[in-house]
This record gives structure tokens, C-alpha cells and sequence, in this order.
């Protein structure tokens, strides 16, 4: 079984899981003491040694430290989890694979008008869990003594909720944590629970109409602890203690009797939104790529073009002054592409203004080369501080994209005139003639790069409608991936005198985009039409089979890196499975 746990940062998440293995594999809290626990994640608390009366550091591993002015643990409030991790538990025949992920509402962005390190947590989750097929429960974790529907609750909730399609309601769980101050019991979070799923519109059913509450108490895992370390407790303490136990055992027995009853939720919906986004992504930073290559084409078709007109009219004055080996020169038209090339490897790239460089296209600065993370999410890259941060270069994560292949721009000739027609032209009027098809076809080619760039920003600003109105998977914020790429692009640019004209272009861009996103949320779209807008992309005449080409290469390239990422990772899962799972046998 997959089991998605989910809360705001603070309810306990940690705790829980380390008190659900202890109730899950010990049938009494004396044979759970006598074997000192079993803890998944290393816990450490600040507690008062009532032998010495001062505060002293114990960890779940059995360390004492005890130095008062050396604290270990986590402060208090602060958000525990990071990343997304992996736990598997065993009951008889039943394994759970429980998957722990970083609290919402973090701290971190505490003080904030944002939801920076939210929305990164919850790309990183859902990115998590199209990996599976499906999935049989989502576990809601609240704390049992709420007694309001707090602007964190609704947010948690909310962001969850709306990037599941609605079939997943049918596998919601709520664990009510810390459920000793209540009584283990659901009178004053019920009610709330109840006002917001019906606020919005979500059809979770609720106790008595289906047992989707679950209480739990999470102290058991502090007095475990302290047990191992050899803190003394009193009478009164071993005996809320052993209350605690029953109760909370008694709950994980139920809980796993109405999880077996659950039928699993497929993700397949979701997965192939997840991969619907990704491509638009990486399409709209291809079409950019290939939009500035236009302008540089448009740019030196335009001068050509009033560098022949400027030499008509110098025949036309003087019809002698006219060389063949010039008319050759200026009246052929030469393409830039950009071409993807497979790397092998993932580089962590930063597609910040502040670190990229100008090129021929803009070129990002590589944080980390040969990145070696456990997949395609990096907060396991040793580049990333805990402060989502990149080590490299000190800018935030959201500016940091995965590159599995590698850009380069080569220029082709797409039009040449007859150099046989050229070295035969004897007099002005012949020159003339050849002058005036050249620029025929600059016009021509003028025309079909504005035609061109037009038609990409439509499909990118559809493409992207779809993205916004779909937005199961990834974190969206009120701009979309081309518009990012945009201003990341156009601050490189600004940054020199010499490319100012890109930036400036670039802003039209941004502003020709905006008018086209505008029109295009005004119809809905579905994952039938990602491919129709791709399709049309490959059909443009000038680009389009560039841009085939390009994402083939790079469909390839991450395929192979995912796989040799999974052969890497295959033994240490198995071994991290067996150790857990035997545990449990």
C-alpha cells in the first residue's frame, strides 16, 4: 500500500510516523520500552533530568549530552521534514509504504506575502508520487486540539486538494495528532473539518458515514525515548503513558482494517498531467531559444535588405558599379538553429539573470556538473542548502531547472542564389534584376519570421492556459513558465549595452505573450489538446521540425539518465526495505 502523508508544518508529522512504527510492531508499551524502541527518523529532545534538575539533550539512538548550552533538537515550531522520504511498515501480510513529505505552511516563509518554499514543497511531492501507479490513502494530519479553520489549515488543505483530481476524495484520512489533550476524542475539530470540505464543495465522507477520523497521541515517542536513556518517570507518568499506548494501538488496528477496505486511487490522470506540464515547460524555453534565434535572423535579413537597396540605387547612378563577388555575398539568407545535444548526465543549471551569460542564445551557469541526486528532485543535491538556496551561486531554488542535454546554435544557408546566374550578369539591368529577387526574398523571409514567432506565442500562451486551469501537478504561481523564462532572459540581456536591443525585444515579447495568454484562458482546455498544440508546433514551416527534433533528443536523453539513475538507486532501496520490513517480521 502507498500511503501520502500530508500536513502543515508543526503537527508533528516526524513524531507521528516514529510513534506509528512503535504501535504498529509492539503489542505492549513494556515490551516496546524493554527493546528500546524502533525509531525510522532520529529524534532528539531537550528534557529536565529530575536526578540533577538541569536540561539535558537525549536522542533516540540513546545519547545523552549534558551541556545545557549545546541544544541538538529542532526548535520548537520549526519545520522538521525537507525533503520527501520514503518509509515501509509491515502488519502480518501488509506492507504500507508511507510517504513522508515536507510540512506546508513552512516557516521558513514565516513573514511573507509568498508561499515560496510551499510551492517548491509541493511540486517536489507531487513530481514524488507520479512515480507510482497508485496510490491507497492520503493522510491528512491535523492536531486534535484545533479549534479554528486557522489561514494555515485552509492553505494546507486547499493546495492539496486542488492539484487532485476529485476521485481522490474517496481516499482522505484525517490523523488527528497529539489526541491525549482531547480525550482521543473529535468533538472540536469534526465540526471544522465539516465546514470547510462543505466551504469547498469536497465530497469526504466523514464519521459516522465512513471512519475517516483517527486519533492518535505522539508523547509515547519522548517517554520511549527517555526510557532509553534511562530518565526516571513516576508513577503518573508510566500510567498516561500506557493509556496513551492502548488507545493510539487500538486506532492503528482500526486504521489498518479501513485502509485494506480502501480501493486504490489510480494516478494516472494525474501523471499525465504531470507529464502534459513538464513538456509545456520545456516547449515554451525551447520556442524562446528559437524566438531570439528568429530576431537575429529578422535582424540581418533587414540589413541585407536595405544593404541591397542601398546598392540598387548605386547602379542605378552609376550602372558600372557593380562586382558579382559582392552581389553573392549579400543576396544569400543564412538560418540560426538551436540544437540540443544528449549530455549522458544531469547538470543543475541556474536560469537566473544574475548567472547567466549572453551567447548566441542565453547561456545558464552550471551549479552542478554530473549532478549525482537519488532523481529528478533537488533537494537532494549536495549543491542545495537546507535554506533553499543554491551552494553555487546563492540563488533560490525556483531558479535552478534539471539540463540533460546541451544547447548549441549552428547557421545554416537556407537561400543562395545561382552563382552561375551571377558570374554571367554583365550589365546593371541584369544586376538589377538578381537585386530585386533578393530582396523579394528577404521580404518573403521577414514576413515568415514575424508569422512564425506569432504563431509559437499562440500555441505557448494555450499551452500554458492548459497548465494554469490543469494544475494538478507542479507549483504555478500567477506568471507561467515562458513568462519566467522571459524576464530571466531579458534582465542577461539588460545587464550589457551591447545586447540591449534583446532586451527590449524581449519585453515586446513578453508584452505580444501576455495579449495572447489573455485570449487563450478565455477557452478551457484538456489534456486531448496538448498534443493537437505540440502537433501544431512540429508543423510550423520554418521551426517546427527543429523543435521535433530538439524534444526528441531531450525525451531520450532524461530517459536514459532516469534509467541509470534507478540502477544506482536499486540496491539501496532493497537494503533499506529489507532492514525496515525485517524489523517488522
Amino acid at each position: 500500500m502507498n500511503v501520502v502523508l500530508i500536513g502543515e508544518s508543526g503537527v508533528g508529522k516526524s513524531s507521528w510516523i516514529n510513534a506509528f512504527a512503535n504501535y504498529s510492531l509492539y503489542d505492549s508499551l513494556e515490551k516496546a520500552v524493554n527493546d528500546g524502541g524502533f525509531f525510522p527518523i532520529p529524534s532528539t529532545f531537550t528534557v529536565t533530568d529530575p536526578r540533577i534538575g538541569t536540561q539535558i539533550n537525549i536522542s533516540s539512538e540513546g545519547h545523552v549530552d549534558l551541556s545545557s548550552t549545546q541544544i541538538t533538537c529542532t526548535k520548537a515550531g520549526e519545520s522538521v521534514t525537507q525533503n520527501a522520504n520514503e518509509y515501509i511498515f509491515r502488519r502480518g501480510n501488509t506492507a504500507i509504504n508511507l510517504i513522508d513529505t515536507p510540512g506546508l505552511l513552512d516557516t521558513r516563509d514565516a513573514g511573507k506575502n509568498s508561499h515560496d518554499t510551499d510551492e517548491e514543497h509541493l511540486d517536489n511531492i507531487l513530481k514524488l508520487l507520479s512515480k507510482y501507479q497508485e496510490i491507497h490513502a492520503i493522510f491528512i494530519l491535523i492536531k486534535a486540539n484545533v479549534t479554528r479553520l486557522s489561514d494555515g489549515f485552509q492553505y494546507t488543505l486547499t493546495e492539496i486538494f486542488k492539484r487532485l483530481d476529485k476521485s481522490a476524495c474517496n481516499n482522505v484520512i484525517f490523523i488527528l495528532t497529539n489526541a491525549a489533550s482531547t480525550n482521543f476524542k473529535t468533538d472540536a475539530t469534526q465540526p471544522i473539518l465539516q465546514r470547510f470540505l462543505k466551504n469547498n464543495n469536497l465530497s469526504i465522507a466523514l464519521p459516522p458515514a465512513k471512519p475517516t477520523i483517527y486519533c492518535f497521541e505522539n508523547s509515547t515517542v519522548k517517554y520511549l525515548v527517555e526510557c532509553k536513556n534511562k530518565i526516571p518517570h513516576d508513577d503518573d507518568d508510566k500510567e498516561d503513558a500506557e493509556k496513551s499506548w492502548e488507545r493510539s494501538v487500538r486506532s492503528t488496528q482500526d486504521l489498518f482494517g479501513y485502509l485494506c477496505s480502501l480501493k486504490p486511487h489510480s494516478l494516472a490522470v494525474m501523471v499525465s498531467i504531470n507529464d502534459a506540464i513538464n513538456m509545456v515547460y520545456m516547449i515554451s524555453k525551447l520556442a524562446l531559444d528559437t524566438m531570439v534565434c528568429i530576431y537575429k535572423d529578422q535582424n540581418e535579413i533587414e540589413d541585407k535588405k536595405s544593404e541591397a537597396e542601398r546598392l540598387k540605387q548605386e547602379i542605378m547612378r552609376n550602372p558600372r558599379s557593380f562586382a558579382t563577388d559582392a552581389l553573392n555575398r549579400l543576396l544569400h539568407i543564412t538560418e540560426t538553429k538551436v540544437v540540443y545535444e544528449p549530455l549522458g548526465y544531469t547538470n543543475v543549471v541556474c536560469e537566473s539573470g544574475k548567472c547567466s551569460t549572453v551567447g548566441a542564445i542565453i547561456n545558464p551557469k552550471i551549479c552542478c556538473r554530473a549532478c549525482k541526486c537519488s532523481g529528478f528532485l533537488m533537494y537532494f543535491c549536495s549543491r542545495m542548502s537546507w535554506q533553499e538556496t543554491c551552494k553555487a551561486c546563492g540563488c533560490r531554488k525556483r531558479k535552478h531547472t534539471w539540463r540533460t542535454t546541451e544547447t548549441k546554435v549552428v547557421t545554416e544557408t537556407v537561400y543562395r542564389p545561382d552563382s552561375a546566374v551571377i558570374d554571367q550578369i554583365v550589365d546593371s539591368n541584369a544586376a538589377l534584376k538578381q537585386i530585386n529577387e533578393g530582396i523579394s526574398q528577404f521580404e518573403n523571409r521577414i514576413k515568415e519570421c514575424k508569422d512564425e514567432k506569432a504563431k509559437m506565442l499562440d500555441i505557448c500562451a494555450k499551452l500554458n492556459a492548459f497548465a494554469h486551469q490543469n494544475a494538478l501537478v507542479g507549483a504555478l504561481s500567477a506568471d507561467d513558465g515562458l513568462l519566467e523564462c522571459l524576464e530571466n532572459e531579458r534582465e542577461t540581456y539588460a545587464k550589457s549595452t551591447d545586447t540591449r536591443m534583446q532586451a527590449n525585444y524581449l519585453a515586446e515579447l513578453k508584452s505580444e505573450y501576455k495579449e495572447s495568454f489573455s485570449k487563450a484562458k478565455e477557452c478551457r482546455y484538456g489534456v486531448e489538446d496538448v498534443p493537437r498544440l505540440i502537433e501544431q508546433l512540429y508543423r510550423l514551416p520554418m521551426k517546427g521540425h527543429d523543435i521535433k527534433m530538439a524534444v526528441d533528443k531531450y525525451e531520450i536523453s532524461r530517459r536514459t539518465v532516469i534509467e541509470e539513475i534507478n540502477k544506482s538507486k536499486k540496491n539501496f532501496t532493497f537494503n533499506r526495505v529489507s532492514s525496515i520490513a525485517s524489523y517488522f517480521s
